[in-house]
């Protein structure tokens, strides 16, 4: 084994041993945090809010599914993910689907703000609590059935189970091009256009609020929240589209590279460690809780406002708990005992 090998085989292990197991603990915290936060009325009246709650709670399955196997295989033999078929299956399923519904949710919520900024009355409508609902269960529909392949072809791949893929070529093939454009080319290009296009109704809302008089306060403050909505937005499909083309890289490198049976030892290792990383990033799009922390003033009073309410609520419970009494019982409070005496008529 060469030293480049052996360097990047360590490498890979300490990049799954430190990096994903902290993308793992603030993924499930963020994760969940979102889904208290976005369920308040305040965020959850928000029609873009309702896609990131639904995407909150289907990061909750991708980092388990998608992490905790991986470290499980760095202090566990044999790894079940390339021994059991099984649970290579359902593994390979559940990531798939739960990764391209937290990036089709972020396409919607991404239209629904484009819809909401237009000047057109009748799209503007699809800007609404009732069809963002629905739309949310059609992309998890969508998102559950397509990749239904994964769990009819998936297995280990032979010889020694090294790995846990598709052992078909065709449907292989079909695999790749499907994760590259519907996971990565298809999704980004959206998004892309979209925030570009929220971003200049942004900058001309702007430029229109300098005559618009001041009297409206309840407006202007449901103006201001709509806003931090959309930079909380801009900002997750930044951290999308940067996480996103790693990703897709690899899968058209991978793509190309199917055939080549003739690799080095060295190439092999390279391609192993590009592909853990491009992984890792995929599961930044499960940390849209920082990041909404760092740019949304709205969120981070929602936040502060749970926080206060978590404290008040431990203070209360610890002021109302009942504390034993013990009680004594002297001899002057015991008591009496009440006789009933008889009386009778004495004998003549």
């Amino acid at each position: 084994m060469s030293s480049l090998v052996s360097s990047l085989n360590l490498a890979q292990r300490l990049l799954v041993q430190y990096c994903h197991s902290t993308f793992f603990i603030l993924g499930m915290v963020g994760s969940l945090i979102n889904i208290v936060l976005y369920s308040t009325y305040r965020l959850r009246s928000n029609s873009c809010c309702i896609y990131f709650l639904v995407s909150s709670v289907c990061a909750l399955i991708l980092l388990p599914i998608g992490i905790v196997p991986q470290l499980y295989s760095l202090y566990n033999s044999p790894n079940p993910f390339t021994t059991i078929s099984s649970f290579c299956k359902a593994r390979m399923y559940l990531n798939q689907t739960s990764a391209m519904s937290c990036r089709w949710l972020l396409v919607m919520a991404c239209l629904d703000r484009c819809s909401s900024c237009s000047t057109n009355a009748f799209i503007r409508r699809f800007s609404s609590l009732p069809v963002a609902k629905r739309a949310a269960c059609l992309v998890l529909i969508i998102c559950f059935i397509f990749p239904i392949h994964t769990l009819i072809y998936s297995n280990i791949q032979p010889p020694g189970g090294i790995s846990c893929s598709i052992t078909d070529d065709g449907v292989a093939v079909y695999h790749r091009f499907y994760t590259i454009i519907m996971g990565g080319v298809l999704p980004c290009l959206i998004v892309l256009l979209g925030s570009l296009v929220i971003w200049k109704r942004l900058q001309a809302r702007k430029r229109r609020q300098i005559v618009i008089s001041k009297d409206e306060r309840m407006r202007r403050r449901n103006q201001i929240q709509e806003q931090q909505v959309m930079i909380m937005l801009i900002v997750q499909v930044g951290i999308f589209i940067i996480s996103t083309i790693p990703f897709m890289s690899y899968n058209i490198y991978d793509t190309m590279t199917r055939t080549v049976t003739n690799k080095s030892a060295d190439r092999k290792a390279i391609e192993s460690f590009c592909k853990t990383l491009s992984e890792l990033l995929v599961y930044l799009i499960s940390m849209s809780f920082y990041s909404n922390t760092l740019v949304s003033r709205t969120f981070r009073k929602e936040l502060i406002f749970l926080v206060k309410c978590m404290s008040s609520w431990g203070r209360y419970q610890r002021s109302t708990q009942v504390q034993p009494i013990t009680a004594t019982v002297t001899q002057n409070m015991a008591p009496r005992r009440l006789t009933k005496i008889q009386t009778g008529n004495t004998a003549k």
